[in-house]
């Protein structure tokens, strides 16, 4: 058994099936890819990786799995699937998926490719059928995984929390993991745990307002995302380089772009945007693209519109006493109070260059009204 010191979880303990896994170069690689992109241009700490967390994911799955009772068969392909869940982020992850997803798909697709060809799908042969992890995901015994108290959540509320020393991720997970039950669909709380669920719907709605959310960090990813498309239209880069880097190299890489170079050395300096306007998304009644044209041609300077892409929405279940199973945010005043306050302040953040904000917010409020 190979053996791992995680700050949050204390030893993590991996089969030689895992330890052959953690060793592919695709599982590597994310030693050099941010959890949290470009939030270490706000958060100093926030420099902890995906591969950090999807050992702690690893953990979380499996303390779940046995509080339920799973067979050791069972629980041992929760695992791999819960190491490998986020193999096919890109550089930069999230931020960069959004503008790579049209040719590469979602990280769960490109890691669906990953578990079914080559080194990754080789090391899973010697104990599993990589088609079975692959569509695991799909599954209820997946929904240890993905569901929204599931082990990527918590892990992931812990581990951002921990490091942008942000003290609004902190969660019972304790108290979930014994609390969880399998139903047919999926994962469900029971009544006794309904206390921590609503405990970790507030720790992921502060941590959006707080950390995801947060104006800086917007801008920050925005502005990569507008260097990404730059790089990609005059051939500097094409969609598989983000499979091969890490954030840095992928950031010297933007930064030898013509039409990136000068976003990319703007994120490296810190030489940031800054917010001139905001549009509440009830009112977004232009789309984004076509709103960033009409105010750079008459402004005449760049200006970048930025929309929230995370939903407070949930769909975790809760299961009853008597046996029924409800919605949690039919059944929480405070679930339900907390996903509508969230949706109400999302906005949309027109940026540009300080000495533009003036003329940029005035256009703009004609713009948007």
């Amino acid at each position: 058994m190979f053996r791992i010191r995680d700050p949050l979880h204390g030893t993590i303990t991996l089969s030689p099936t895992e330890e052959k896994l953690l060793d592919c170069c695709q599982m590597q690689r994310l030693r050099g890819i941010r959890q949290l992109a470009t939030a270490y241009l706000v958060y100093p700490g926030a420099n902890h990786t995906r591969f950090e967390h999807s050992l702690g994911t690893l953990f979380l799955a499996d303390r779940m799995c046995r509080e339920m009772g799973m067979k050791e068969e069972r629980i041992a392909k929760v695992r791999v699937a819960a190491l490998l869940h986020d193999i096919g982020h890109v550089s930069f992850s999230h931020e960069a998926e959004a503008v790579l997803k049209g040719k590469l798909g979602t990280h769960e697709e490109v890691g669906r490719r990953m578990m079914l060809h080559g080194e990754v799908a080789e090391a899973l042969s010697a104990e599993f059928s990589p088609r079975e992890i692959a569509d695991l995901s799909g599954t209820a015994p997946g929904s240890v995984i993905t569901s929204d108290i599931g082990a990527d959540r918590m892990d992931y509320l812990l581990r951002d929390s921990h490091y942008t020393g942000v003290a609004y991720g902190v969660i019972d997970t304790q108290r979930i993991c014994t609390s969880v039950a399998l139903g047919r669909h999926g994962l469900l709380i029971r009544e006794r745990g309904l206390e921590a669920a609503e405990s970790l719907l507030v720790a992921r709605i502060t941590m959006f307002s707080t950390v995801y959310l947060h104006k800086t960090v917007r801008i920050a990813s925005r502005m990569l995302q507008q260097a990404i498309m730059l790089a990609l239209e005059d051939d500097t880069l094409v969609e598989d380089d983000f499979l091969c880097l890490g954030d840095s190299q992928a950031l010297d890489a933007l930064g030898a772009s013509k039409g990136a170079h000068e976003y990319a050395a703007r994120i490296k300096k810190r030489r940031l945007f800054k917010k001139a306007y905001s549009v509440p998304m009830a009112k977004m009644r232009v789309p984004a693209r076509k709103a960033e044209e009409e105010l750079s041609h008459a402004c005449g300077c760049p200006v970048l519109i930025d929309v929230p892409a995370l939903s407070a929405k949930t769909d975790i279940m809760l299961e009853k006493k008597n046996g029924k199973t409800l919605p949690l945010s039919r059944e929480s005043e405070l679930v339900a109070a907390l996903v509508a306050m969230q949706t109400r302040r999302l906005e949309a953040l027109v940026i540009c260059e300080e000495k533009d904000v003036k003329g940029v917010a005035a256009a703009a409020k004609r713009l948007f009204g």
